[in-house]
């Protein structure tokens, strides 16, 4: 005989199945019930072979991308000196080198990765606030006044210190909807931009034999 299943199970099944658009086999795995006997159920129901994949797919790239953030030290404060490195490391990759620039600057468009710099930076160092300055390139679709706000809110960092702007045409009258601008953080101290770029440069050789 059959096994009988309650009518508000079949539909929560149905429901998850329809949001979160699950195979088969995974909701079989999460209920404990045949995927045949599901996938009767779930006749009829919105969504394509393909949308299942793509979904599928992007389910599992995130969780691949989240499976190492235990290593992540969230669990306690970074000190100075943890800062003062992982500033480094940042300001190797992306920074502006000596001579070029005879203090520090550090260029992204991903305000997440200029703020990232920035927090450092503050704890690794006393900084004076009269030292920094901030150049933005935008496009002349972008609103200045707007955007410099943003990133003032952002940086933490009076409008005063922010210079004037670069202004280009996109190529092709093409525009990024979330593109907030090209923000350049200097700080004129060339013995910090040393000590950054130090740090890094024996980092690198900690790697290389003997």
């Amino acid at each position: 005989m059959a096994k009988r299943y309650k009518e508000n199970q079949i539909n929560e099944i149905k429901e998850i199945r329809k949001k979160e658009k699950l195979s088969f086999k995974e909701l079989e795995r999460r209920y404990k019930i045949p995927g045949s006997t599901i996938k009767n159920w779930c006749k009829g129901t919105v969504g394509t072979k393909w949308d299942y994949l793509i979904l599928n797919n992007e389910r599992r790239r995130k969780e691949i991308r989240e499976s190492e953030n235990t290593c992540i030290p969230l669990s306690y404060e970074i000190g100075k000196e943890q800062s003062k490195f992982l500033a480094s490391l940042l300001y190797g990759c992306e920074g502006s080198k000596y001579p070029a620039q005879k203090g520090v600057a550090f260029a992204n468009s991903d305000p997440g990765l200029i703020i990232t710099f920035l927090s450092l930076l503050r704890k690794a160092f006393d900084l004076d606030m009269k030292k920094f300055s901030v150049h933005l390139q935008i496009h002349n679709t972008h609103n200045f006044d707007e955007l410099k706000k943003y990133w003032s809110n952002l940086l933490n960092l009076p409008e005063e210190c922010f210079i004037k702007p670069t202004v280009t045409t996109p190529k092709g009258g093409k525009h990024r909807e979330v593109y907030l601008g090209t923000c350049t953080l200097r700080y004129y101290d060339y013995r910090i931009q040393l000590k950054l770029l130090g740090i890094f440069e024996a980092f690198l050789r900690s790697f290389v034999p003997n």
